[in-house]
């Protein structure tokens, strides 16, 4: 067995057992490194290292940390085929076997940017690899299988079977290199997978191909945002904006980047275009959360009315009215309001907290208060008739 890369139209096989993938982040400098093994039932990706963390290269919560470099296992079962694309916000691949290092487009002799396809092949398969990596002649035919790719991985991604949905991506992907919506799909397969690295390249690779597609620069911002880069989510959303003003959804999403990048001021200014594009309880309530973390209880509380006015079953809205409620010193009613949070949704644990908070400082207050004296009697007046 050996590996055997295609892009272009152009087959490369080389004699090696297992070899390692790196690239280098353009922005943040940070390098990632990935070792693969040719196995029989395909290639298989046996450990993983980032040389820290930035947008995109988040390392998993299971990685450990040993000489500044994170390292973990990659729960990804071994895949016949192994569409790689552009890195996305990093340089060219490069393949390191023996000691040595070549970017792809040396090894290939011809650039990689359009997509390289990896699998594990026999010398004497370069031909039919090659045939299989380059457009079918009967486009209607490659077409037509790749909406049924499409189709069978939309099931198998409704059932969670992730990485069954990515094998049918890889091959559609083979299939149709420049297809940008399927890079996106297979992006939101690894978002699923919990692989933000590898969604962040998809979506990336989608872009560059069809940077026309409003939805993909959302998706990505999600990404963005679950990986805590919220400068970057901020970027997508402003180009998702400049494409759809209107959509006060994506106002209200941007504002909670900025509010998560401690821009409440930015933050306060979408959500107040999201609230005039279309009134909604969730914007209120967001606003009222950006007031609150600027100091500004009073606008804050009065946001959370109109949150609850909108939907008075919103269970996050009693609970921040409440410490609002509470920093105000308006101690009874914060406590109400933990109450009805609470009652709304016994789930929601900061409530359940608060309210024990809350309870036991109105405790403490009330044994720290000195005990009332009883009124003094008539006869402890002095009346000269109290004996009777």
């Amino acid at each position: 067995m050996s590996l055997c890369l295609a892009s272009a139209g152009v087959v490369k096989s080389l004699a090696v057992a297992s070899f390692m993938l790196t690239w280098t982040h353009s922005v943040e400098k940070i390098e990632w490194q990935e070792d693969w093994r040719i196995t029989p039932q395909g290639l298989e990706i046996v450990a993983a290292r980032a040389k820290g963390s930035g947008a995109g290269m988040k390392p998993p919560p299971d990685a450990r940390l040993a000489n500044d470099w994170f390292h973990w296992t990659p729960k990804l079962p071994a895949r016949p085929e192994v569409a790689l694309g552009q890195p996305g916000m990093a340089g060219e691949w490069r393949l390191c076997s023996g000691g040595a290092c070549q970017p792809l487009s040396d090894i290939l002799g011809t650039s990689a940017g359009n997509g390289t396809l990896m699998r594990v092949c026999d010398m004497s398969e370069n031909a039919q690899l090659g045939a299989s990596a380059v457009p079918m002649a009967n486009r209607t035919i490659a077409a037509d299988h790749v909406a049924v790719l499409i189709a069978r991985a939309g099931v198998l991604v409704e059932a969670k079977q992730y990485d069954k949905a990515i094998d049918d991506y890889d091959a559609a992907i083979r299939l149709d290199l420049q297809n940008a919506r399927l890079f996106a799909l297979r992006a939101a397969a690894f978002a699923s997978m919990q692989e933000p690295r590898l969604a962040v390249r998809d979506y990336t690779e989608s872009i560059r191909l069809d940077p026309g597609q409003m939805r993909t620069y959302v998706d990505r911002a999600a990404i963005f945002k679950r990986i805590r880069r919220f400068d970057l989510a901020i970027d997508d959303l402003t180009e998702a904006i400049r494409r759809d003003p209107a959509s006060a959804d994506l106002h209200d999403s941007r504002g909670q980047a900025y509010a998560h990048n401690n821009a409440y001021d930015r933050a306060i200014a979408d959500y107040n275009e999201a609230i005039k594009l279309r009134p909604a309880a969730s914007f209120y309530l967001n606003r009222g959360m950006a007031f609150q973390l600027k100091g500004e209880l009073d606008p804050a509380i009065a946001d959370y009315d109109r949150a609850i006015a909108f939907d008075d079953k919103l269970a996050l809205a009693y609970n921040n009215r409440g410490t609002a409620l509470r920093a105000k010193g308006h101690r009874p009613r914060a406590l109400a309001d933990f109450t009805t949070a609470i009652r709304l949704d016994p789930d929601l644990d900061v409530a359940v907290t608060h309210r024990k908070d809350l309870a036991r400082e109105i405790e403490r207050i009330g044994a720290q208060m000195p005990v009332k004296q009883p009124a003094k009697s008539a006869c402890a007046a002095g009346t000269k008739d109290c004996a009777r």
